[in-house]
């Protein structure tokens, strides 16, 4: 796909042209609270949010009981945190029947759905409840199955390139392709906290759509707010953002998370940018109110008929209502015809053989 077309995700055109769309992932911060899920999607619909960012995580199985530990920073106790992969994904696992409840309600609301996805089951789920994209995390990036499997549902599919080296990049953007996907966005993902501001190469997601033509985003693991506006300034198609309860404490993925309280400004931010951003023309009408400070030439001291116009003769103040200084070099070194006092206008009619 050219990145000069345009594709629909949602509601939202999606283009560089476009504004982007910010994508709230509450997916992972409610825990298996369905209330607190619905809650949250209440006080983002409050906010003027218009798409929600979820996951479909369905079974446990998509890791193994031995996998091992996850390590997570935790922002409150501001050291590496350490949980049982397993256990970890145990307790954020949530029924097909509870996801199809909380995404339907966040429809009843006006909003997108866009979920990411881990299996096959999840994906046909995604499928049929016509979900306005679907997501392949980072870490799937080489599950050439589950993408080709994504590709062949005729929905519009969010390519997360995390930590990925540009051939894997490549090789799933071919699999999407080969198999039949028609309107990809590639995100660029940063690593997260404790990791400095400094690994984040944010041209790196213009590098993205640049080579493979396609729009881009940005998957933000900054801890603070600045990335999300930096994206909007460089083409970010979508900008995604993990959205937590508010002083959530040590949970997975918090450290980087915006506190949900602070989504309403952040999205009234991400639009005064994207339209203080332009389309780099400038279109100043004729009929346009001039500006008052734009100077003309005043007299410096008392002047008489024969004295020459020179730096030494005239000052300059605003607004123009004799001869305007950017007719400069028309009028240097002529006589006057008459006398001028201090501190009054020069106008053409004051100048020897000279009507403008």
């Amino acid at each position: 796909m050219n990145q000069s077309n345009v594709f629909r995700l949602g509601k939202n055109e999606i283009s560089k042209d476009c504004e982007p769309v910010f994508l709230p992932d509450i997916g992972t911060f409610f825990n298996q609270d369905m209330a607190l899920a619905m809650s949250m999607v209440d006080q983002l619909a409050d906010s003027g949010v218009t798409t929600i960012k979820g996951e479909i995580l369905h079974s446990p199985d998509i890791c193994l009981k031995d996998s091992g530990d996850e390590v997570y920073w935790g922002h409150d106790s501001e050291k590496l945190k350490q949980e049982n992969y397993r256990a970890l994904i145990e307790r954020k696992v949530v029924s097909l029947d509870a996801y199809e409840k909380l995404f339907q309600y966040c429809k009843s609301k006006g909003m997108d759905v866009v979920v990411s996805v881990y299996d096959f089951e999840g994906a046909a789920f995604a499928k049929r409840l016509e979900m306005s994209a679907i997501k392949i995390a980072s870490s799937n990036i080489t599950h050439q199955p589950l993408i080709e499997y994504v590709a062949k549902l005729d929905t519009p599919v969010i390519l997360d390139t995390g930590h990925s080296t540009i051939e894997e990049i490549a090789r799933a953007i071919d699999w999407l392709h080969d198999a039949g996907a028609q309107n990809v966005i590639i995100e660029h993902s940063p690593l997260g906290p404790p990791n400095g501001v400094e690994l984040h190469n944010l041209r790196f997601m213009t590098t993205l759509g640049d080579t493979f033509g396609i729009p881009y985003g940005l998957s933000d693991h900054h801890a603070g707010e600045e990335m999300l506006y930096a994206a909007v300034s460089l083409g970010a198609a979508v900008i995604e953002k993990g959205v937590c309860p508010d002083n959530l404490g040590d949970e997975q993925d918090a450290a980087h998370a915006l506190p949900i309280s602070r989504v309403e400004d952040v999205v009234k931010k991400i639009r005064n940018i994207y339209l203080a951003m332009g389309d780099g023309v400038r279109d100043l009408p004729r009929n346009r109110e001039k500006y008052r400070s734009r100077m003309g030439l005043i007299a410096k001291k008392d002047l008489i008929a024969g004295d020459i116009i020179t730096v030494d003769t005239v000052t300059f103040a605003f607004p123009a209502k004799g001869i305007e200084v950017e007719n400069w070099r028309k009028v240097q070194g002529r006589a006057l015809t008459c006398s001028v006092k201090a501190g009054d206008v020069i106008s053409w009619q004051n100048l020897h053989d000279f009507t403008g």
